[in-house]
């Protein structure tokens, strides 16, 4: 992060699942300061 912030970087978004196998790494995210936010996806396969 301090190499993002070094480049005028004001946030840092990072995104992973909601499912359990993905727990490990919201809890590296939350350690590390992130907030979590409710996120929609929408997609349609043509």
């Amino acid at each position: 992060m301090d190499e993002a912030r070094s480049r005028g970087c004001t946030r840092i978004e990072v995104w992973t699942g909601g499912d359990p196998g993905h727990e490990p790494a919201r809890r590296t995210y939350d350690k590390a300061g992130f907030t979590a936010l409710p996120v929609i996806h929408y997609y349609r396969e043509l």
